[in-house]
């Protein structure tokens, strides 16, 4: 819808939509089906697959597992995605020396995959149609708000002969580029398989008073794209200067034979902003032909724009290679030791010129024919 506004000025407002069917959908294959305390309680357990051959004493006690297959990639079709945005913009074509153009966009893109450009497996290991429904939450490039405003102004001075040469001909412009964040990918690492002591206590690492029982349902520790549980009342972002932008303490790892209840995509990174600044005047000379000097000055303000976070948090079920404080029991909360740099900004959205960019002046000299 568009319309006409006093000043040489238009306003749109549009809905755009997209629906996808039918999308690339992956998983794995070969999952686990049991594990059983090793006969020798101190070393790793037997983990039975669904292609695994067990081998057996001549009482028919397993004391043993050929797995001649590891977790077999798993793809089918079948999944679903959706794109929704109003779009509004404003626009004043050139009249007095100036034109503007600004633009906003409130959109959001979810569903279970966003199709072959985003081929992650299932992070419940998903056989089932409906099993990827536990997938189903924002796609990797949901930005939920955009802003763009250009305008350029020639400044009017009309003036004759060397002022005029000087003075005239400029142009001013401006660009104001402003998102909110990418999805972070929130992920941890979980063994297949863990230890439980008689107190209750989980273990990554086999013991003599331990007994093995399956971590991840079905198992999927070669993909390694399992989501945490999220704390209910804690708030999973730092609200304060410096690098941690998540806050470890807002995730746990799932109990043992469940699968984490944070929904994917759900946690956004860092917002972006940038402003650029253009400087031009054309110097004419024969006839319709010009020369023109142009500076342009990229983040004119030198704004910071960091790239997500670390989203993985590592592995700290107790083992023998953590020390004590970096161990957290399931369903307990990540301590800042345990979540080492997880939540950190290490790093910049760049390019080489334009957007992202820390602050960059270049200047250019052209003829114009």
């Amino acid at each position: 819808m568009q319309r006409e506004l006093p000043g040489n000025m238009s306003a749109t407002a549009a809905y755009v939509g997209s629906q996808g069917r039918n999308l690339f959908l992956r998983s794995v294959a070969n999952n686990i089906v049991q594990v059983l305390t090793n006969p020798n309680p101190a070393n790793p357990a037997l983990v039975l697959r669904e292609f695994s051959i067990p081998v057996r004493d001549a009482n028919g006690n397993i004391t043993g597992v050929q797995n001649p297959y590891a977790e077999v990639d798993y793809k089918t079709s079948g999944g679903q995605d959706n794109y929704n945005a109003l779009q509004v913009s404003l626009n004043k074509r050139a009249a007095n020396g100036l034109a503007t153009n600004i633009q906003y966009t409130f959109g959001r893109s979810r569903g279970n995959t966003a199709g072959s450009n985003e081929a992650l497996t299932a992070a419940n290991n998903a056989r089932a149609l409906g099993d990827f429904d536990y997938d189903i939450g924002y796609n990797s490039f949901d930005v939920r708000h955009t802003f763009n405003l250009s305008a350029l102004y020639e400044i009017p001075y009309k003036g004759s002969g060397f002022s005029g040469a000087v003075l005239g001909g400029w142009q001013v412009g401006g660009i104001v580029n402003a998102r909110s964040g990418l999805p972070v990918p929130v992920q941890i690492v979980r063994p297949d398989v863990v230890y439980r002591d008689e107190a209750g206590n989980i273990f990554a690492s086999a013991a003599v008073d331990r007994i093995a029982i399956i971590n991840t349902p079905r198992g999927g520790a070669s993909r390694n794209v399992r989501r945490p549980d999220l704390i209910p009342g804690v708030d999973p972002f730092i609200h304060a200067d410096g690098l941690l932008f998540l806050n470890p303490a807002a995730f746990a790892t799932p109990l043992p034979g469940t699968f984490g209840n944070l929904e994917r995509n759900s946690i956004h990174g860092p917002s972006f902003k940038q402003i650029d600044l253009v400087l031009s005047k054309h110097f004419m000379f024969a006839g319709a032909r010009n020369f023109e000097f142009r500076a342009e000055i990229f983040n004119m303000f030198n704004t910071v724009n960091f790239s997500n976070p670390v989203g993985t948090l590592p592995q700290a079920i107790p083992n023998t290679a953590l020390t004590e404080a970096n161990r957290v029991q399931p369903g307990q909360a990540y301590t800042n030791a345990a979540a080492g740099t997880f939540g950190t900004l290490t790093g910049t959205v760049g390019r080489t010129v334009g957007l992202g960019t820390p602050r960059q002046a270049q200047f250019a000299f052209r003829v114009n024919f």
